[in-house]
């Protein structure tokens, strides 16, 4: 079941990044090079915002999910949950009012400009409703009901990317992109106040969208029971979440001050390039994002119940399968980051291509490391991943400070910008593999060098030199169709490497086939949404 209900958030994200890549490739073609700068001001926002999103958090997320798994009461943990985010909203809120104006009084407008600040207004409306949608998207994980959770989850892009397209149809004034289309006349004042605000107007698309989905799963909520907040449960909630808040600070710093300090040292095109190669590189994390949505409640019941072969037997399943599909989607990245990016974007992002690579390694280590972060977490040892998250964050703030700058000490390389913070991302990230999964041994005595991912790389490696030599002798120059095509005979060639290093077998197979039978699948569905599926 576990299998299975990943594929369904895998298959469900891979549609929602499928049709953010849509928006994406739009609004790239259409904006031509205002592009890095519009979505360069976007991430900024975003980056700045997540930071304080964290006190909305505190660790109550997790700690939702866990005392649900456990069995505790799901009407007091809802209207408990319930009022604790919207108390810690509020203060949010409060917070960046607070951190804009302490910010415009000591740097006036070195850090934070008009456009920038308006921008992060309009996100702090999308951040306000992003919180509030935790209430209903959270319980469905404690209660893993995957299916209510994805579709509350997918809205958002629905609604969003369609107004994306509406926004990028209609051109930049400012810059004299007309709009593709002319508009019927009694829409053209919307379409010329929407080509005087791009940016702005960009931004509300993913208001709208965050709207939508806190509707959608409120809706679904809708017949759960709610009862009156437990100050028990709130003092239970609150000291899980400790840990989790510092693992989630240093998760969050880390994630997003590269994006503030590549805006501070650099430009907002280069932000531009940073986030959207973000944006595409997070379809290799999907299924780690997905087996770690699915394992955390799953590891934690393991743990209640002292089965800690169980604990041990899927963590290690769960490493196998994220590094044996992940490993041929980064070898095509590697191979062909160049015409990946102007096919899938424009020529304007083709200078993100080296982070591109970068980041695709960082999104490998993160998959391999979610099972056991997902292990220690539902072990109920937060404090152990917070050490390690905190060495993570130091490491990955200094090397920021030194990696991204002009005139950095990697300069002379042609390491700085976008480049650089990609790196200090990947070397961080590499010593918070190493830690959780030291910690893991020490805590499970399990093994943490197993065969399995040796025999991944060996294969990878053996895919990309083909198609490497394929390419260069056979294809002068790459199209989209070469792109499926290459795509198609490299898994192949990986698959039959495994195949002779005996690291895909029949159960291999069987077990693939079972996670997306058709059948077993839509049964699965029905019944969840009937409610007879709360396991």
């Amino acid at each position: 079941m576990i299998a299975r209900k990943s594929f369904l958030i895998v298959s469900s994200q891979f549609f929602a990044r499928f049709l953010g890549w849509i928006g994406l490739f739009i609004l790239a073609k259409l904006w031509g090079d205002h592009a890095p700068v519009a979505l360069g001001y976007i991430g900024f926002a975003m980056a700045f915002l997540t930071l304080f999103h964290l006190i909305a958090k505190f660790g109550f997320l997790e700690a939702h999910v866990k005392r649900i798994s456990e069995g505790k009461d799901l009407g007091t943990c809802i209207g408990t949950y319930a009022a604790i985010k919207i108390l810690f909203t509020g203060i949010m809120v409060l917070s960046v009012f607070v951190s804009i104006f302490l910010l415009k009084l000591l740097f006036h407008e070195r850090f934070l400009d008009e456009a920038s600040t308006s921008i992060i207004y309009i996100f702090l409306i999308y951040f306000i409703f992003l919180n509030l949608k935790e209430i209903p998207m959270q319980t469905f994980s404690g209660t893993k009901e995957i299916v209510k959770r994805q579709i509350t989850w997918v809205t958002e892009n629905i609604i969003k990317i369609p107004l994306t397209i509406l926004v990028a149809l209609a051109g930049v004034s400012a810059i004299g992109i007309s709009p593709f289309v002319i508009w019927p006349q009694s829409l053209q004042s919307l379409q010329q106040f929407l080509a005087d605000h791009p940016t702005g107007s960009l931004a509300m698309t993913y208001v709208f969208g965050c709207i939508a989905s806190f509707l959608v799963g409120m809706w679904l909520l809708r017949k759960y029971p709610l009862k009156k907040p437990s100050l028990k449960l709130s003092k239970s909630y609150l000291s899980f979440g400790i840990p989790i808040t510092i693992i989630s600070l240093i998760v969050v710093i880390s994630i997003n001050v590269d994006k503030v300090m590549i805006g501070y040292f650099c430009t907002q095109a280069e932000v531009g390039y940073y986030y959207t190669v973000q944006q595409l590189s997070e379809v290799i994390v999907i299924l780690s994002t997905a087996l770690g949505i699915v394992l955390f409640p799953t590891l934690s019941e393991y743990h209640a119940t002292n089965n800690f072969k169980g604990l041990v037997r899927t963590t290690h399943q769960a490493e196998r399968y994220i590094s044996m599909v992940t490993v041929p989607i980064i070898v095509l990245i590697i191979i062909f980051a160049k015409p990946i990016i102007y096919f899938m974007l424009s020529d304007a992002f083709i200078p993100a291509a080296p982070v591109l690579i970068i980041i695709a390694l960082y999104a490998f280590i993160l998959g391999i490391m979610k099972p056991y972060s997902s292990l220690i977490a539902g072990m109920n040892r937060p404090g152990v991943a917070a050490k390690i998250g905190i060495t993570m964050c130091t490491v990955n703030i200094a090397l920021n400070y030194l990696f991204i700058p002009k005139g950095g000490i990697l300069s002379s390389f042609g390491i700085d910008g976008a480049v650089g913070a990609a790196i200090a991302t990947l070397v961080s990230m590499l010593i918070g593999l190493f830690g959780f999964q030291l910690a893991a041994k020490k805590m499970t005595k399990m093994k943490i060098l197993q065969s399995h991912i040796p025999c991944h790389i060996i294969a990878g490696v053996g895919m990309g030199l083909l198609l490497y030599y394929s390419s260069k002798l056979f294809v002068p120059s790459v199209y989209w169709y070469h792109l499926l095509g290459f795509a198609g005979i490299g898994v192949a060639l990986y698959l039959g490497m495994l195949f002779i290093l005996k690291e895909f077998k029949k159960q291999d197979f069987d077990f693939f086939w079972n996670m997306i039978h058709p059948k077993k699948m839509m049964k699965y569905i029905k019944s969840e949404m009937k409610g007879k599926n709360r396991e």
